[in-house]
């Protein structure tokens, strides 16, 4: 077994990649989504602006590959941190492949300065299926020690039925009031809301849960917003988006996300959905949520259902998940290693 550094040009490796990922998911979580193709082959020739990635491939004697890795880092915040993300094929796992895999990785990332390193383990939650326990397991092992646990929820794209969403929607719109007009869009941002968008995405780090997870807050730029979109363009990810926009000062004030994937017909990915703390109680997040669900359905009709993932600690949005017919399925265990 060697371990060998690969990229963009290797094209073989990269088919190989996709085959095991694919194969891993299977095995590992088949409930949950999967990483589309043109997605993943464009995570080799597009990297998000304050990235860098690196990739390893664990490859048998008789040239076979039965594992790769991904190590990302940041180049402008965060440059003692390392994040590594993991796949063996299941008809691979009963050697050291993994631990191989992993070591490599980890003595390359503490080569590049990088003292904190964050992997993590599909997990079974209450309810949810089954989930082995082998990387938990792994990672407990090498010395890294759980950080933070998220649970992963889906909902159906039409959760509370037309009478129910509407009278949901009513009260929530009477709550904000008319201190706020809600605007949507699909793709870039405007270019008004520019600005005030980068405040809020720089806003996300102080206003998530994060456990015990080292990390520090990431400054977003216009030039970073709009290099961060032109990625997501190519990578064939559309984001569906609705904002509340305060009307005394033009800035937004709560922010909510949906992505479409390309090559994925049937699941949207919901994402960041934040509320600026002194706007909070007005029923902004589940005001724009409701609302950014009717876009979801206008724009592709074939989407059937939602997923999220929530700190086990944020209570306030699970209870707007769980109002909005959110169903657990499994979790996600974030372990840390440092020093």
């Amino acid at each position: 077994m060697k371990i060998i550094e690969f990229n963009a040009a290797d094209a073989d490796l990269i088919d190989r990649s996709f085959a095991i990922l694919t194969a891993a998911n299977h095995a590992d979580a088949p409930e949950n989504p999967a990483y589309t193709e043109r997605f993943f082959r464009t995570l080799f020739t597009h990297v998000m602006p304050g990235r860098a990635r690196h990739w390893f491939a664990a490859v048998a004697d008789d040239g076979t590959a039965v594992a790769f890795a991904r190590i990302g880092f940041f180049t402008d915040e965060n440059l003692d941190l390392s994040r590594i993300e993991a796949y063996v094929h299941p008809d691979h796992r009963d050697g050291t492949a993994e631990a191989d895999l992993f070591a490599h990785v980890e003595a390359f990332s503490r080569a590049h300065g990088r003292t904190t390193i964050v992997s993590s383990a599909p997990v079974h939650w209450e309810g949810g299926p089954a989930r082995d326990g082998a990387r938990a397991a792994l990672l407990a092992s090498r010395g890294y020690t759980l950080a933070l646990t998220t649970v992963n929820r889906r909902s159906p794209i039409d959760p509370l039925g037309p009478d129910e969403e509407r009278l949901r929607y009513d009260e929530a719109l009477a709550k904000a009031g008319d201190t706020y007009e809600i605007r949507q869009w699909i793709g870039p941002v405007p270019d008004d809301l520019l600005d005030t968008m980068c405040r809020m995405d720089t806003m996300i780090v102080n206003e998530i849960p994060l456990g015990e997870l080292d990390f520090e807050v990431e400054q977003i730029t216009p030039e970073k917003f709009r290099a961060k979109e032109a990625v997501n363009e190519v990578e064939g990810r559309t984001w569906v988006m609705s904002v509340a926009v305060e009307r005394a000062t033009g800035e937004v004030r709560a922010w909510t996300e949906i992505a479409l994937d390309d090559g994925d017909t049937v699941n949207g990915l919901q994402g960041i959905t934040i509320v600026d703390p002194a706007h909070r109680g007005h029923r902004l997040g589940l005001l724009l949520k409701l609302a950014n669900l009717r876009l979801v359905r206008e724009h592709s009709p074939t989407t059937q259902w939602i997923w999220t993932d929530n700190a086990d600690v944020n209570a306030p949005m699970i209870a707007i998940n769980e109002l909005m017919g959110y169903a657990t399925v499994d979790a996600n265990a974030e372990y840390q290693l440092k020093g």
